[in-house]
């Protein structure tokens, strides 16, 4: 049994907003080319200047590139007018896992050291968990739900459901779903001791997309890119290898809708890849497994929302892989247990 049946009231996305050391074209950061010379920073926080010069000098660069591709995105929706008329409608979720984490420590430690006095208090909204969200909102205007969801390396597909749950729910008619990669020293330090990390890091990256539902995309005559038919979390336990507890979800998602790819973008590390596939295989699950970060490095965030725009990038022909199908299978993974699964169909 599938369930491909097209309606109104699905979950779209309507456009994509990103940014990175190779600029803010998504397609061109997918046809990078192996040998070229690997920039991980990026230098440009806000080429296309959408954010408000005043203030800025006092936010780190998680939130700035946050606000940047969110901005991004609303810009490629044209949502401006929306916001203005009822920016209560309009929710901002933030999937990146304490992107403020060093700004924390420093603010802590200045203070501990050199006495409170010593460090500004404008530096304080850094040491927010929910900073880059609550900024985007004050400087967009908007009034709807607006917080950061922690789960780590599964963090960007649990803040899209979330903003899919509160569009089925009619608390909002758009969501603005962004998820920054922001390197420092933290993680560098925990890539050290953590052996089971055998790719590159990523370039710092950030990616938005604008989800709302089919219908509003209609009336203006638009087409979105792609929809969101499911989106299903999991925690995962000692009790089965990770391997097998993922081929029970992807064959359980494989009886509801009919797909032959599998993007694991997000916590690769948290398996053995030939045994994950050999598991497939061995149980009649012919797929091909793609691992997006192979090519571009590990993800610590933005893994899931990246595999997402990858998938797309299959179903408009921008991409080396194909599928007949109509759905693609969308995987994030974390080690704290959480997996997340997102079947995308095509638009």
């Amino acid at each position: 049994m599938t369930a491909n049946n097209t309606s109104n009231k699905d979950i779209v996305i309507s456009a994509i907003g990103f940014n990175s050391p190779y600029g803010t074209e998504i397609d061109n950061y997918f046809c990078q080319n192996e040998s070229e010379n690997k920039n991980l920073i990026i230098e440009d926080h806000d080429p296309q200047k959408f954010l408000k010069p005043k203030g800025q000098r006092f936010l780190n660069k998680a939130t700035l590139v946050y606000g940047n591709v969110a901005f991004h995105a609303i810009n490629n929706r044209d949502l401006k007018s929306k916001i203005d008329e009822t920016p209560e409608r309009i929710g901002l979720y933030d999937g990146t896992e304490l992107s403020n984490l060093e700004d924390c420590f420093i603010f802590d430690l200045t203070a501990k050291n050199q006495g409170p006095d010593r460090v500004s208090p404008m530096k304080a909204p850094s040491t927010i968990a929910n900073a880059a969200a609550s900024q985007m909102a004050i400087q967009a205007g908007i009034k709807g739900p607006n917080f950061s969801v922690c789960a780590g390396m599964a963090g960007s597909l649990q803040a899209l459901d979330i903003a899919t749950l509160h569009l089925k729910q009619g608390i909002t008619d758009y969501g603005v779903i962004a998820s920054t990669e922001i390197r420092n020293y933290y993680q560098e330090s925990i890539r050290r001791g953590n052996e089971s990390h055998h790719r590159n890091i990523s370039p710092e990256l950030g990616i938005a997309m604008v989800l709302e539902r089919r219908e509003t995309l209609i009336l203006e005559g638009k087409k979105p890119l792609a929809t969101i038919k499911k989106i299903h979390s999991e925690t995962h336990t000692e009790d089965l290898p990770i391997e097998a507890f993922l081929f029970q979800n992807i064959s359980n998602m494989a009886d509801q809708y009919s797909f032959d790819t599998v993007i694991f973008s997000g916590g690769t590390s948290t398996i053995n890849e030939k045994v994950f596939e050999e598991v497939l295989k061995k149980n009649g699950l012919n797929m091909s497994v793609i691992y997006p970060e192979t090519l571009f490095g590990d993800n610590d965030n933005a893994g899931g929302m990246l595999g997402i725009a990858y998938g797309i990038a299959i179903f408009e022909g921008k991409n080396v892989y194909k599928t007949d199908k109509e759905n693609i299978l969308v995987l994030s993974s974390d080690k704290t247990g959480t997996v997340i699964l997102t079947v995308i169909e095509k638009a």
